[in-house]
C-alpha cells in the first residue's frame, strides 16, 4: 500500500511542532494584508484596498495586545 500523498511545501518536520500563537499569526497575517493592499491599490483596486488597510489595523491590535512571548520584549 501507498504512502498518502504529502501536501507540498509542508515538510513532515513542520507539520509536527507547536502551532504557531496568536500573535505571530496575526504578525504574519498583517504581512499578508500589506502585500494584498499595495497589488489592490496597483490595480486600481481602491475600495478593496481601504477594507484590507482596516484588517491590517485589526492585526496591528491584536500584536500590539498579545502578550510577549516567555515575557521579552516585542
Amino acid at each position: 500500500m501507498a504512502a498518502p500523498p504529502q501536501k507540498p511545501g509542508f515538510p513532515p518536520s513542520q507539520l509536527q511542532s507547536a502551532p504557531p500563537t496568536a500573535a505571530e499569526s496575526a504578525r504574519y497575517t498583517l504581512d499578508l494584508l500589506e502585500n494584498l493592499r499595495k497589488i489592490a491599490a496597483r490595480q486600481g483596486q481602491t475600495v478593496l484596498a481601504h477594507l484590507l488597510e482596516l484588517a491590517q489595523a485589526e492585526a496591528r491590535m491584536l500584536v500590539r495586545d498579545a502578550p510577549a512571548p516567555n515575557g521579552a520584549d516585542r
